[in-house]
C-alpha cells in the first residue's frame, strides 16, 4: 500500500485485507433517490441522470445513506477503508495505474485523460471500462469518501486492512479516486486527499462495501 510519489503516500507498507464485498460502482443518483424518498437522506441530488454518480455528498450524508440501505436489506453495509479501497483499486496489479504506468484514452475520466484539458462532467458509473476485479471508476469521475480519519502521511497506519480512525470524534477524512475534474497524478490508486466530512462538495460521492 503507498507509494514514493507523494509524501502523503509514504511509508510503502504491507496491510492484510481480511474478506470483503465492495460495490461495483460508486452509489447511483438512482439508489441515492430511494433513500430520499424513505426521508432518510436529507439531501436532494439537483443531477437529473440517475445512472450519474451521486456527488456534493458529506460523509455524514454517505453515513445516512448507509443507515438506510443496512435496514432496508438487512445487511451490514459500511463505507470500505482506506485499505480496502486501495487494494480494490489496484485490481491485483503494480502499475501507476491499473492497466500500465501511462495515461491511455476511454480508461478514466478526468481532466486531461481523454485528451480534454477542461473540467469534464461526470460520466455514467458503468460507462468506462472495469478494473481487472470488475470495479467501476477506482479512479476518476468522481471522488469517493472511505472510513478512515486522515492522518498525513502512513507512520503509525494500522496494518490489518481496518480504519485508521482517532479516539473520538475526528472532522476530516480520507477521499479517494480523485473526480473528473482533477489531474491525471490524483486518480492514481495510491493517491489521497482529504476532507471536511461535514461539508459537501461537487467532485464528491462514494461506494459501499461490507465485511464477509
Amino acid at each position: 500500500m503507498g507509494s514514493n510519489l507523494d509524501r502523503s503516500e509514504a511509508p510503502i507498507h504491507n496491510v492484510s485485507i481480511k474478506p470483503f464485498a465492495i460495490s461495483k460502482s460508486v452509489i447511483t443518483v438512482r439508489a441515492w433517490s430511494q433513500c430520499v424518498a424513505a426521508k432518510a437522506c436529507a439531501y436532494v441530488a439537483t443531477d437529473e441522470n440517475d445512472d450519474a454518480p451521486v456527488t456534493n455528498v458529506s460523509f455524514n450524508d454517505a453515513q445516512q445513506f448507509i443507515a438506510w440501505l443496512t435496514q432496508a436489506t438487512k445487511t451490514n453495509f459500511r463505507l470500505p477503508t482506506e485499505a480496502e479501497w486501495e487494494y480494490a483499486a489496484r485490481g491485483g496489479t503494480r502499475t501507476k495505474y491499473w492497466w500500465g504506468d501511462d495515461i491511455q484514452p476511454g480508461m478514466i475520466n478526468c481532466k486531461g485523460c481523454n485528451g480534454d484539458q477542461n473540467a469534464r462532467q461526470t460520466a455514467k458509473v458503468e460507462d468506462l471500462k472495469p478494473n481487472p476485479f470488475g470495479l467501476y471508476d477506482m479512479g476518476g469521475n468522481v471522488a469517493q469518501w472511505v472510513s478512515d480519519c486522515w492522518h498525513k502521511n502512513y507512520q503509525g497506519a494500522v496494518a490489518d486492512g481496518s480504519a485508521w480512525v482517532d479516539p473520538g470524534y475526528c472532522i476530516f477524512h480520507v477521499i479517494r479516486s480523485g473526480s473528473w475534474r482533477n489531474a491525471p497524478n490524483y486518480v492514481r490508486p495510491a493517491s489521497r486527499d482529504y476532507y471536511d466530512g461535514r461539508i459537501r462538495y461537487p467532485m464528491h460521492g462514494f461506494r459501499v462495501a461490507r465485511s464477509l
